[in-house]
């Protein structure tokens, strides 16, 4: 990448000069036309004149902004002249400038059309909104980008919005429905809005706006901002409106230093706000006395509010879009705990902490350490919201009181309830190992070269017991743990360990037992029917989701067992919910399969040993760990015989190949521990609980 050796001063003079001497001969050649014209005479030489003046006076702000940027690289701040402010410490030297960063006057020139047809837009004229339709694919153009965002700078980004908030209050107030129009095309030009802030505010391009733009920003973002065609009336906070261009394109790819520049200092000022005035109503179209959202922002789908606009709740969707730029935005405790705990009444009156929801999976369902730190942060935070909220009943069951206040945030509960699911793995070991609650620096380690969590058991049951309540995050974390077992006893089987198969088949049952347990304990505390917690298992297992193999499980007996490892890998490399959905999606009668149903399960602790038995049998079949004497079955097929894949078995098929494997695998496990292990699991989860009541008391 080219640079150049540039001293700031000098500069600044050159492009004085040039900008003066541009200036005079564009006079220069005006006047000498006159004369020319009063004889009626011409000569080419005075044009040339002309554009000569005209090209100097284009290339002085190209001047000025290398000046800028070697000020920006040495942090030297300058008045509105460019010259630098009294006390300033200008280096002496030249100073290195990156020549990518330099945009040409064209792109400048084009940027300012662009940001004056928004800014007309914005007041109504529908014809510069359909020419502003041809700039549309420049808004990732990072020169392009980073020029609209200047020329707009801070105080336009906070007036736009405002001024079509405006329009829509009037159009809403002649109740003449032009405000759905209005809405429209107000999200269209915000949508181009969003996506040019989005590229011109990532330091990693070669073009990008200063770091002085963006402490401006943030001054403005926290600046009540008079709104336009109300007669100064009403005002409107300069986040509110940066909140409503990141609603117009959550898609749009916000940097990491984005997100830690303006997205930190925008909680920070939430935070602030509510803390000084208590809360604060998000404005609806029925508010006559408020402005309402430029655009439709409904705070969920199938939402009968219009207008909620919410501007944290937008920055943390589009924190969502990558692992990166959530990571960034949430990765401290400290606005993580006022996201999740303090902001709870104001998520209420939103979408319930949805888009919260959204931006914690997209930063902690990942495999990579931060995502597993910041997933053992979450279900501390969560947990301490949860205590007080625990109590026994009459006779000592527990329950949770007021449940309508956690409600708040069940906006969340499916997020989380993902997140949780692909941290599978690292839950089992949680329960079994039950290590304390450990400090930030501690919540993530490393075995075997790969990051794992640090869950404390108690965190973790109490955070259960709150998600499992949602359907949806239930049958995820259920999934989940289908399909870790699933990939366990299948690498026992072949490996022919079996102590390891022996082994997960506790572990992973007692944290079956710890789930279905917390889903009972939560259907009983928002009234719901305790039998329904036995139902979702049972029907898996009645589908026959253990007796399908994860896929390619033959290839192990051909290639080698070292082949076992990298298949399990494979089978949940895309996360452990995903595979469990797989599992689910083989199982029953799904993809015009006839498998019938070969449980009898009446309980979750039932359906788990017949969960375990299904998947030795399964195993055992596609890694051939059964003996090939007496193979004349009827359950067997080919020649020389082999034993049938089991999904595919009739019942009578399966109930003789279930007698016969008992004395006939090469690698027997009892599956009778299964259940008791549920049960150990289902008490612990009980007792975790209690214990935590006590410590509170």
């Amino acid at each position: 990448m080219p640079f150049s050796s540039i001293d700031p001063r000098e500069i600044h003079q050159l492009g004085q000069v040039i900008q003066n001497s541009g200036k005079g001969l564009a006079e220069c050649a005006a006047r000498l036309l006159a004369i020319l014209n009063e004889v009626e005479l011409d000569h080419p030489g005075v044009a040339a004149i002309g554009r000569v003046g005209q090209w100097l006076t284009e290339q002085a702000p190209d001047l000025y902004r290398r000046r800028d940027l070697a000020y920006e690289a040495e942090k030297v701040d300058v008045d509105v002249f460019g010259n630098p402010l009294p006390g300033a410490i200008v280096p002496p030297g030249a100073v290195r400038v990156d020549e990518a960063r330099i945009i040409p006057a064209q792109i400048r020139a084009q940027a300012a059309q662009a940001a004056a047809l928004m800014e007309a837009a914005a007041r109504g004229d529908a014809g510069a909104a359909d020419r502003l339709a041809a700039f549309e694919k420049r808004m990732s153009d990072p020169r392009f980008a980073t020029a609209l965002i200047e020329k707009l700078g801070p105080q336009g980004l906070a007036t736009l919005p405002a001024a079509m908030g405006s329009r829509v209050r009037r159009a809403l107030d002649a109740a003449d429905g032009s405000a759905e129009a209005v809405r429209r095309h107000n999200g269209d030009v915000l949508a181009m809005l969003g996506r040019a802030l989005a590229t011109a505010t990532d330091l990693s391009k070669g073009a990008h706006v200063t770091r002085r733009l963006l402490e401006e920003l943030k001054k403005q973002g926290r600046a009540e901002v008079p709104v336009p065609g109300m007669g100064g009336q009403l005002t409107v906070h300069g986040y509110w409106a940066i909140g409503q261009i990141l609603a117009a394109a959550p898609n749009a790819p916000y940097s990491g230093s984005f997100m830690t520049t303006i997205g930190h200092d925008m909680i920070r000022w939430d935070r602030d706000f509510l803390k000084a005035n208590g809360e604060w109503p998000l404005a609806r179209d029925t508010d006559a006395y408020d402005l309402p959202a430029p655009m439709d922002t409904r705070p969920f789908p199938g939402s009968g509010d219009i207008g909620v606009a919410d501007p944290v709740a937008a920055l943390l969707t589009a924190a969502g879009t990558t692992r990166e730029s959530a990571q960034a935005l949430i990765g401290s405790r400290d606005l993580l705990t006022y996201l999740m705990k303090d902001r709870r009444p104001q998520w209420a009156m939103g979408d319930h902490g949805a888009s919260l929801g959204a931006a914690m999976e997209a930063a902690m369902k990942g495999p990579d350490a931060p995502s597993k730190r910041l997933a053992v942060m979450a279900t501390q935070i969560w947990s301490d919201l949860l205590a007080p909220h625990m109590t026994l009943n009459d006779v000592g069951a527990v329950e949770i009181k007021d449940p309508s206040e956690l409600d708040r945030l069940s906006g969340a509960r499916l997020a989380m309830g993902r997140i949780l699911a692909e941290h599978t793995d690292d839950i089992v070991f949680a329960h079994f190992q039950r290590p304390p609650r450990l400090p930030d620096d501690q919540l993530a380690g490393e075995v075997d070269g790969r990051a794992t969590a640090r869950f404390n058991s108690t965190d973790l049951d109490r955070v259960l017991l709150d998600v499992a309540v949602d359907d949806q995050a239930y049958q995820a974390l259920l999934h989940a743990q289908v399909a870790h077992l699933r990939g366990e006893i299948d690498y026992g089987l072949a490996t022919r360990d079996q102590d390891m198969t022996d082994n997960m088949i506790v572990l992973d049952s007692g944290a079956l037992g710890h789930l279905t347990e917390a889903r009972r304990t939560a259907l009983v505390s928002w009234g719901k029917q305790a039998d329904a917690a036995d139902e979702a298992l049972c029907k898996l297992v009645e589908a026959g989701v253990g007796l399908v193999p994860i896929p390619f499980a033959q290839q192990v007996g051909k290639l080698g067992v070292k082949t076992a490892d990298s298949l399990y890998d494979s089978f949940v490399r895309n996360g452990y919910a995903k595979a469990g959905d797989w599992l689910v999606e083989q199982s029953g009668h799904a993809g015009r399969r006839t498998a019938e149903a070969f449980s009898e399960a009446a309980s979750n602790r039932m359906a788990a040993q017949e969960l375990v038995k299904q998947m030795i049998a399964s195993s055992a079949v596609a890694h051939g760990a059964y003996k090939r004497e007496d193979l004349n079955q009827q359950f067997a097929t080919g020649d020389p015989p082999r034993v049938k894949d089991p999904i595919l078995m009739s019942r009578d098929d399966y109930d003789g190949f279930s007698r016969w494997l008992t004395d006939n695998s090469t690698v027997p496990a009892d599956f009778g521990e299964a259940q008791q292990s549920v049960s150990v699991g289902a008490d612990t989860f009980q007792d975790n609980i209690r214990a935590g009541i006590k410590r509170e008391e």
